[in-house]
């Protein structure tokens, strides 16, 4: 018997998705879940970040001083993760780190924000797992709900608009919006550069 795409169905079992992680890795990972769900999660969202930025250090994240992490933030795999000093993870923002995210200092990533180091090759019906890396430069803002994928580089000082969706590079201070992100205008401060 075969299906609309001429495969048998025994042809199946080839096709079967493989996981690339270790039993070592996969049970790194279970070991953060259950410290996330009972320990990092629960903490109030006022209070405790000290507690929260010592939980994903002590998994191997490199988290700078003052940083704030919400405790509904979901970090994948916290050793992929560095933050700079004085960033903050807003509320329900996803850190699919599946690669290594680094996040420079002063970074805002606000709420239901998407950071996906991950994704799959879909030129196999096996969908293999790819990853790329995410590097977050200083004094950037990422609006929320906005969306960055893999091998993306977000330069120092650009605004990314609510919602978007970040599928390559962009350009050092200005403001990105739409889907796909793109430039929209210059980022000018009132202030006169003073951070």
């Amino acid at each position: 018997m075969t299906d609309s795409v001429g495969n048998s169905r025994n042809d199946f079992r080839s096709l079967k998705y493989r996981n690339k992680f270790s039993n070592a890795s996969k049970l790194r990972r279970f070991a953060w879940e259950v410290v996330w769900l009972l320990a990092f999660r629960p903490t109030p969202r006022w209070a405790l970040h000290g507690w929260r930025r010592l939980l994903l250090r002590a998994f191997g994240a490199r988290i700078g001083a003052g940083c704030r992490i919400a405790p509904s933030c979901r970090v994948w795999a916290p050793w992929n993760l560095e933050m700079g000093a004085y960033s903050a993870l807003g509320d329900g923002v996803d850190c699919y780190s599946m690669d290594r995210i680094t996040i420079g200092s002063k970074v805002a990533v606000s709420q239901r924000s998407f950071l996906c180091a991950g994704s799959h090759d879909v030129s196999s019906l096996s969908r293999p797992l790819v990853t790329g890396p995410i590097v977050i430069e200083d004094h950037v803002w990422i609006a929320a709900e906005s969306m960055v994928h893999p091998n993306v580089v977000i330069q120092e000082g650009t605004v990314v608009g609510a919602r978007s969706v970040v599928l390559k590079d962009l350009p050092p201070w200005s403001v990105c919006v739409g889907h796909p992100c793109r430039k929209v205008r210059d980022r000018v401060l009132r202030d006169g550069g003073h951070v």
